[in-house]
């Protein structure tokens, strides 16, 4: 490079805009001009400083811990922050592109910003303009956090009015929920409707909680109550909810699922279940607690979008319950690693069968919480329970 297009080029930099030629000429003298292939490493992040690079031509990264910081172009310059505090390299250079760098070497860099002015005011104004980036950048990702935190706050709160309001109670039932997740947005969802002398009952469960589950839910909330205006028998039911969860752009994404109808009428529980955690059925004419299995596998099972699902009966008479529950609240453990588990469940159930669903309800969360105590939360907490009048 010859010296006249060096001067050339420093006197277009920030920091040599307002130094003389003559000058620019004897700091310009000792630099070293380096080309470098794309791909090349210039200096690696951790080590120490021992010169500035102004870029003349073509492109370089500026990479920390594998993620592409900045690019710099023609009139750049880095490595000066190690030089002037002496500590090592905070990121990499990278040849973006085939890269022409001028090599300003530490003794020299230092000897122009301690004697001469103009040098000392430009390297100062190129650093002042590096930190106001990187603050402005720091006050956007704030900005962009909080954004983020409010629309998670939204999401959080459309999601919890997607569940029914409150309890249930009429001449038939008396129904009590309770759905607590596991992060701002879960993956649990349960709601019951009355249907022309019946009630549907659902609680099904997105693998994983957090944003896509939540949109799942609502999916899965859509589809149902879109359906039994259309067809609300179990297996009509569990088949369009199959349809909408694998019809959904989100690869990987299951859903168990249990809906439940109940006839007042006939005295009928009519039932499907898409390996659900099974649902438990205490009859009051037999004494008995029994399990509703499943019946068909997982929502959204790729080759299985087109599946026809299967129904279960039971009797359904006065004073019987129905527990419904998701796995966040057998499968929770107590400090020493021990779950909570189906018999506990089925102890608090069999001794409160006599008292009403909210009772029952309190009853089993407040067991659980005893159980988890000092524990974090890991999973969604829903709970349902149903009892006949």
């Amino acid at each position: 490079m010859k010296i006249t297009e060096q001067v050339t080029f420093l006197k277009g930099t920030d920091i040599f805009s307002r130094v003389p030629n003559d000058l620019l000429m004897q700091i310009g003298n000792p630099m070293e001009e380096i080309r470098a292939k794309a791909g090349t490493t210039i200096f690696n992040e951790g080590e120490a400083g021992d010169a500035v690079y102004l870029v003349v031509d073509g492109t370089m990264s500026i990479v920390r811990e594998g993620i592409q910081l900045v690019t710099l172009s023609r009139g750049d310059c880095v490595g000066e922050f190690a030089l002037i505090d002496d500590g090592p390299r905070s990121a990499s250079a990278v040849a973006k592109t085939d890269v022409q760098l001028l090599k300003w070497w530490r003794k020299d860099f230092q000897m122009s910003l301690s004697k001469h002015r103009d040098v000392a005011l430009g390297i100062l104004k190129i650093l002042t303009g590096k930190i106001r980036r990187e603050v402005n950048s720091r006050v956007e990702t704030a900005l962009e956090q909080e954004r983020w935190r409010q629309d998670i706050k939204r999401a959080h709160e459309i999601q919890m009015r997607m569940l029914p309001e409150g309890d249930l109670s009429n001449e038939h039932i008396e129904i009590s929920g309770y759905c607590h997740p596991a992060a701002d947005v879960g993956g649990d969802y349960y709601d019951y409707l009355l249907l022309d002398g019946k009630l549907g009952m659902i609680i099904a469960d997105v693998t994983g909680h957090g944003f896509y589950s939540g949109l799942f839910v609502a999916m899965a909330k859509s589809c149902l109550h879109t359906q039994v205006t259309i067809d609300y028998a179990p297996e009509k039911v569990m088949e369009a909810m199959n349809r909408t969860v694998s019809m959904s752009i989100i690869s990987g994404m299951l859903m168990t699922c249990c809906y439940i109808l109940v006839d007042f009428n006939y005295h009928l529980l009519t039932y499907s279940n898409a390996g659900h955690s099974y649902p438990y059925h205490y009859s009051r004419s037999s004494n008995k607690l029994e399990q509703l299995v499943s019946t068909d596998p997982l929502l959204g099972v790729p080759g299985l979008e087109k599946s026809t699902f299967r129904k279960q009966q039971k009797t359904w008479g006065k004073g019987d319950l129905l527990v419904l529950y998701s796995d966040g609240i057998i499968e929770a453990k107590d400090a020493s690693g021990e779950m909570f588990e189906c018999r506990r469940l089925e102890e608090i159930i069999l001794e409160n069968r006599d008292k009403s669903p909210a009772y029952i309800k309190e009853a089993i969360l407040q067991a659980l919480y005893h159980h988890c105590e000092g524990m974090v939360q890991n999973d969604d907490i829903t709970l349902v329970v149903a009892k006949t009048m």
